[in-house]
C-alpha cells in the first residue's frame, strides 16, 4: 500500500509540473503597446566619445541601458510606428535627398523588433538622413553634434 501512495503522489507531483510549465507557455511577450523589440544603438563623432546604449520594448515595459538621455516610454512607442520600423528594418528609402551635410554623426541600430532582423545606418550626409535623425527618429537617437 505505500508504494501505490508513492506512485499516485509521484503522479500528482508531475501532473502539477506540467501543468505550471503549460501555463506559462500560453502567456505572450508583451501585450501592451509597444513592440518587442531589443536595439543596439552605437553613435558616433569625431569629437566626441562613442555613445551605445539599448533599448528594449517588452509589450509594456520599457527600458534604455546606457549613457544617453532619451525617455524609454517615449522610445518604445515611436517603435511601435509604422514608418519608424520601415526605416529601421528596411533602411533608408531610394529616394531623391537634398545634397547637404548635417555632420559626420552616424548612428548604428542593430537587433529585433517582433523578431524581425534590424541592421542599420543612420548618418547625416544628405538631408534624407538628417531629416531620418532629427524628425523619424527623434525619440531613438540623441542630438546630433553636427558639423564641427
Amino acid at each position: 500500500m505505500g508504494n501505490h501512495r508513492t506512485l499516485g503522489m509521484t503522479v500528482i507531483a508531475m501532473m502539477a509540473v506540467v501543468m505550471i510549465a503549460a501555463c506559462g507557455e500560453d502567456e505572450p511577450i508583451g501585450g501592451g503597446p509597444y513592440p518587442v523589440a531589443d536595439l543596439e544603438v552605437v553613435v558616433e563623432h569625431p569629437d566626441r566619445e562613442t555613445i551605445s546604449y539599448r533599448i528594449t520594448c517588452l509589450g509594456d515595459t520599457a527600458t534604455i541601458t546606457g549613457d544617453v538621455d532619451l525617455d524609454e516610454q517615449t522610445a518604445c512607442e515611436a517603435l511601435s510606428l509604422p514608418e519608424v520600423q520601415q526605416r529601421l528594418i528596411e533602411g533608408p528609402t531610394d529616394e531623391i535627398c537634398t545634397e547637404q551635410y548635417g555632420g559626420p554623426d552616424t548612428a548604428t541600430i542593430t537587433g529585433t523588433i517582433d523578431e524581425t532582423p534590424v541592421d542599420t545606418v543612420v548618418d547625416r550626409t544628405n538631408g534624407c538622413g538628417i531629416s531620418d535623425w532629427d524628425d523619424l527618429l527623434a525619440d531613438l537617437l540623441p542630438p546630433a553634434l553636427g558639423a564641427t
